[in-house]
């Protein structure tokens, strides 16, 4: 009896989740079902001759086989179906439509999950400088793109193990692991990525009418403690973006020195005025 439970449940297995696992399930069930339909008629035309018996089991095999692969497809689509829709639902639920990334609620779980395990994790705020105004200027459709290129360069630039979300509006962030023990090497890593990452926005441009959007952005930088929690590690990442903002805008600033000194100085950027602009009619046109 246990045997025929066994073979039962396997027969029945239904984790299908490509075409190729819907054909096995499809071949699966129709030898089961032609297997069981014969060894059935077997028995009952027990009394006759073998050779009566091999014909009825072939014949019987064959056609049940036939019968039921129609069913065991449609049984085996409607399965593949549900486990497609169960993961678009569950990457709805994970991820911002606009640009891929983690949406806040996912982005804020997985950093509190790494800073519970123990891990240092430096986070990286970044906010597009002035975005309200290429929205007034020119549109939300091209502030979607604007911030779907964003989002472009974020996937693009950082490995696997980092952990990229949009925190919402023109608000990014990126989680990455900080192995060092020492404080320097620490601010240098933080650096090298907040640099890189600003450099990269600033490198987008996008058509509009007979000139360029090139957005820019300020980035707080922060670092986890043993005893930070996810909330006090953004306090202290949003108060350094604030100074960047502060001390000119596109630039980063570390929440480790927090002063308009310093903000001036982790940028080449000379002025308030050339630190974000549009490029308009083949000029440039501050905004």
């Amino acid at each position: 009896m246990q045997f025929f439970q066994r073979v039962l449940k396997i027969a029945c297995r239904r984790n299908i989740r490509s075409r190729r696992d819907l054909w096995l399930y499809v071949t699966r069930m129709t030898l089961y079902i032609g297997l069981l339909a014969a060894i059935t008629a077997a028995v009952e035309f027990h009394q006759t001759g073998v050779i009566a018996q091999i014909g009825t089991f072939a014949g019987v095999f064959v056609a049940a086989s036939l019968l039921s692969v129609p069913i065991a497809w449609e049984f085996g689509r409607m399965y593949l179906d549900l486990w497609e829709s169960t993961q678009t639902l569950s990457t709805l639920a994970r991820t911002d439509q606009q640009t891929g990334l983690l949406n806040n609620r996912t982005f804020v779980a997985q950093v509190e999950e790494r800073i519970a395990a123990g891990r240092t994790m430096a986070l990286l705020l970044a906010d597009l400088d002035r975005f309200k105004s290429i929205n007034d200027r020119w549109g939300h459709p091209m502030g979607d793109e604007v911030i779907s290129a964003v989002g472009g360069v974020m996937r693009n630039l950082f490995c696997r193990s980092a952990i990229i979300g949009r925190m919402g509006g023109e608000e990014f962030a990126v989680a990455i692991e900080c192995p060092f023990d020492d404080e320097a090497a620490r601010l240098r890593f933080c650096a090298g990525w907040a640099e890189e990452l600003r450099r990269r926005i600033g490198e987008i441009h996008i058509p509009v009418g007979d000139g360029m959007i090139a957005p820019t952005a300020s980035i707080g930088i922060a670092r986890s403690s043993e005893d930070d929690d996810f909330s006090a590690l953004y306090v202290r990442a949003d108060r350094a973006l604030y100074m960047a903002k502060a001390g000119g805008r596109n630039r980063y600033v570390d929440d480790v020195d927090l002063d308009f000194g310093a903000a001036h100085r982790q940028t080449g950027v000379e002025s308030v005025e050339t630190s974000d602009f549009l490029f308009v009619e083949g000029k440039t046109a501050s905004i």
